[in-house]
């Protein structure tokens, strides 16, 4: 599960998936790390036996913060097998299932909340993955998102021989739109394009350039003309949180 294979045979490694990114990540594999996850569970004060939903929970580290710091009850989906390995010993506590956005292994109306930190662009299909996250929530239910965005319109960014959110990012509107379409009423959403430069600050301080980066994954050439194509097509991050009307289905 961890190296998904393209129509010519040549494994393509999730970026989430590479050491690299856990060591400038602190493990987190998202710009914010855990301290922007605190924030909006804060926010959202969910009660103390809340059920709560990880999809695309990496390590695990959601899921343990969950448990320990907010009296939560998480479950952890990721289609990684190394992934849920992972999370099996940060939180120990936590029911863990494989799995894909797009196909929630879980009944209707499961959940008190859902969360997907730096995933929804990775799933291929917003619409399918909106409508599963919808459908596993309870009435009232509120899900919480952070990911990647373009801040242009222009082409998505190729990365060779990498899955990574930064091919798949959409414009916000495109979300936001894709958000109401599923029936979600959206809370607040708020700009955290801070910490991607943030992000990218500590990977030139560990690494010495954004470009030698990248070339831990691809060749030079190519790590050249994605940090290229990054610069031409902006990105940003955000922060949102969206609530399952209370009469719906």
């Amino acid at each position: 599960m961890g190296a998904i294979i393209d129509a010519g045979s040549i494994p393509v490694i999730p970026l989430y998936e590479q050491e690299e990114l856990h060591q400038v990540t602190g493990g987190t594999l998202r710009p914010g790390g855990i301290a922007l996850t605190a924030e909006m569970l804060t926010w959202c004060n969910f009660k103390a036996g809340s059920t709560m939903l990880d999809v695309g929970c990496g390590p695990g580290h959601t899921a343990a913060l969950m448990a320990s710091a907010f009296g939560l009850q998480p479950t952890g989906l990721d289609p990684s097998t190394a992934m849920l390995a992972k999370a099996a010993r940060h939180a120990p506590t936590a029911l863990l299932l494989q799995g894909t956005a797009t196909a929630i292994p879980c009944g209707h109306r499961s959940f008190d909340g859902v969360i997907s930190e730096c995933v929804l662009s990775l799933a291929g299909d917003i619409k399918a993955s909106l409508g599963e996250m919808y459908r596993v929530l309870r009435p009232g239910g509120l899900l919480l998102l952070t990911d990647i965005y373009r801040k242009q319109p222009q082409p998505q960014v190729d990365l060779p021989g990498l899955k990574s959110c930064i091919t798949h990012a959409l414009p916000l509107e495109e979300i936001k739109a894709a958000l109401f379409q599923a029936g979600f009423t959206l809370l607040f959403c708020r700009d955290r394009s801070d910490l991607l430069k943030q992000l990218a600050g500590q990977i030139i301080f560990t690494f010495g350039s954004l470009e030698k980066f990248w070339q831990l994954f691809m060749g030079i050439e190519d790590a050249r003309q994605t940090c290229c194509a990054l610069a031409t097509a902006p990105l940003g991050y955000y922060a949102l949180v969206a609530q399952k009307e209370k009469d719906n289905g």
